[in-house]
């Protein structure tokens, strides 16, 4: 069984939670991508591609809150630094 990476609680430059939900977004679209095209049933072709846009949007959102985090980190950053000068 593949143990997933605990956080490192160091998320200034990396943070592993939502890396690893990214992954799993993007493994979760590649399986209802395969299934979809194995699949002859039009209703579930259908079911299998909206799972697939919400998936597309879970990683977006992921990718907005990895971006607004990278920012923060950088206002505190520039804030420390101008204790130390």
């Amino acid at each position: 069984m593949k143990q997933d990476p605990k956080c490192i609680h160091g998320c200034k430059e990396f943070c592993t939670a939502l890396e690893i939900a990214a992954l799993r977004e993007k493994e979760a679209i590649l399986q209802y991508d395969s299934m979809r095209d194995e699949c002859d049933y039009p209703d579930v072709k259908a079911m299998l591609n909206e799972l697939i846009i919400h998936r597309q949007k879970s990683i977006r959102l992921l990718e907005e809150v990895k971006m607004l985090m990278k920012s923060k980190f950088e206002v505190l950053g520039q804030i420390q630094d101008g204790f130390t000068a």
